[in-house]
């Protein structure tokens, strides 16, 4: 890193916070803090979860993922859209008829108070879990350029988010990511011009090289009844089907059928019951701009995820490929910092800073919205649910924000024992999993409660959520830990919501709702 790079990134940094200070001017109460007088833009939205959507994981998962693996990443974004197309054509015009604060309201109004306080409780402890994985993957990548530690890597940029999130509030959320969505964009581009260009051939090289090994494959369609490796040769025909499924389905999450199934269900939660990308979905004027925003960043996804992806391939092409241009001269054991290692070794400076300015941006992207949505909520559903009438103060709701900064810092700063372990032994750590997943816990008994309110009018009781909420999150701890008393994962991180959500919806739907409640 020389001064010229530092300088770019300080400059970036300067230019977010004014942006931060200028978007929190004219704050007169909690509700402009939370929804920004619902005026902004439909396009500023749309910018702002693409910067959340893709984060530090994406900026440095993805082009992971298809370094060591192939592209079946991109199947995801199949059932992801069809999520998107249904949430904002049915779901997010509902919510903004409702006229909610935030997404837990809901639950309140359909069913009772228990209800909607157990869904704000899970949400906080799953985002904050959650929001610290990713803080976490940004943190990884900021120690690998500076010199800094993993930690203090990790409170420097959450330092900076919360800062200007403390000043402004959801629209200093969304103004400074719609600027950090197009810089990170902008700087992956360039990187794999930068790549493409060192390499012989260009991108068109590398993209054979990279066909004739298998690591452009999109689809995986795997033969139901193809058995798994170590399957006996007497397994009947009932006992290959298992083996089969168990081996293609149950622990894979490589299949087209799963991940299209999986994503539809994950992206239902994350974009339906998560405040975290909801409440800047109900700043817009309307639902129809909100659900405008939401199904073009469903659409806008796939030349994004190419892009990443495509830069994983480029850096395999680059150090291990046939034709590889790599000369040896420094240290590429990491897989994990593979993306970072280049930009470090490889591009020039000026240019360096602003590759890692958008790592940079990836990173605040990510932890300012969640923060800002766990203030919301705590404020909203927890301190404030027995006085509806009367917001809470502005002191507390910046006091809210300064806690939650902490507790997601925190957070991040418990998984750096748990990368030491990893990076010893294997190739299992693979983080863009480890971020997907982080949040699996309660999405399945959180998506449960919401299809409950949204599809059955006449089913569930204030208590009969309640218990499958709290049923689905049980359930989704269980899968998570399994390796804790399975020794293995038997069943991969796509189902956890997929059953979760099950469990949760049959619980909560088992009673008739009272008539008049």
């Amino acid at each position: 890193m020389t001064g010229l790079d530092w300088a770019v990134m300080g400059a970036y940094g300067a230019v977010v916070l004014a942006i931060g200070w200028a978007a929190g001017r004219g704050h007169q109460s909690a509700g402009d803090f939370f929804l920004g007088r619902r005026r902004i833009p439909a396009w500023a939205v749309f910018f702002s979860m693409v910067a959340t959507e893709l984060s530090a994981a994406t900026f440095i998962g993805v082009p992971h993922a298809a370094y060591g693996g192939d592209w079946s990443y991109l199947q995801l974004a199949f059932g992801a859209l069809a999520a998107k197309l249904t949430l904002a054509a049915f779901v997010i015009p509902h919510y903004h008829r409702l006229g909610l604060v935030t997404v837990y309201g809901l639950l309140g109004r359909s069913f009772g108070p228990r209800s909607r306080l157990c869904s704000a409780w899970f949400f906080l402890a799953g985002r904050v879990l959650a929001s610290g994985v990713r803080l976490f993957i940004a943190g990884l990548a900021f120690a690998a350029v500076t010199g800094f530690s993993v930690p203090w890597a990790i409170v420097l940029a959450g330092t900076v988010a919360c800062a200007y999130t403390f000043a402004g509030g959801i629209r200093a959320v969304i103004w400074t990511d719609a600027l950090q969505g197009i810089v990170f964009v902008v700087a992956a581009a360039a990187t794999l011009i930068l790549v493409g260009g060192r390499l012989d051939g260009g991108l068109a090289a590398a993209l054979h090289a990279a066909g004739e090994a298998g690591k452009t494959e999109v689809f995986h369609l795997p033969a139901i009844f193809q058995a798994g490796p170590g399957a006996g040769e007497t397994l009947g025909a009932l006992g290959r089907l298992w083996e089969g499924f168990r081996t293609n389905y149950l622990q894979s999450d490589a299949s087209l059928a799963l991940s299209v199934v999986g994503a539809f269900f994950l992206v239902l939660a994350t974009h339906g019951t998560d405040q975290d990308m909801v409440q800047r979905l109900l700043t817009t004027r309307d639902g129809r701009s909100g659900g405008r925003a939401l199904w073009i960043t469903g659409v806008t996804n796939f030349p994004l995820t190419l892009l990443f992806l495509l830069m994983g391939t480029c850096l395999w092409a680059f150090y291990q490929g046939p034709d590889r241009a790599f000369d040896g001269s420094y240290g590429i054991a990491d897989s994990k910092r593979i993306f970072p290692l280049f930009v470090l070794h490889e591009m020039p400076a000026g240019l360096r800073g602003f590759v890692f300015a958008g790592l940079f941006a990836a990173a605040m992207s990510s932890l300012d919205s969640a923060v800002n949505a766990l203030a919301t909520t705590f404020c909203v559903d927890i301190a404030g649910r027995r006085r509806l009438d009367s917001p809470p103060s502005m002191t507390f709701v910046k006091i809210s924000t300064l806690i939650f900064s902490v507790l997601v810092v925190g957070a991040a700063l418990l998984f750096v024992p748990y990368e030491r372990i990893a990076s010893a032994g294997t190739e299992g750590f693979n983080l863009v999993k480890l971020a997907l997943s982080a949040m699996m816990i309660v999405y399945g008994g959180l998506l449960g409660a919401f299809l409950v309110a949204l599809l059955t009018p006449g089913r569930g009781t204030d208590r009969s959520v309640l218990t499958g909420m709290i049923g689905g999150g049980l359930t989704g701890l269980l899968l998570f830990l399994q390796p804790n008393y399975l020794d293995e994962v038997a069943v991969n991180y796509l189902w956890w919501i997929i059953i979760g959500t099950l469990v949760s919806f049959a619980l909560g739907a088992a009673v008739p709702r009272k008539r008049g409640t």
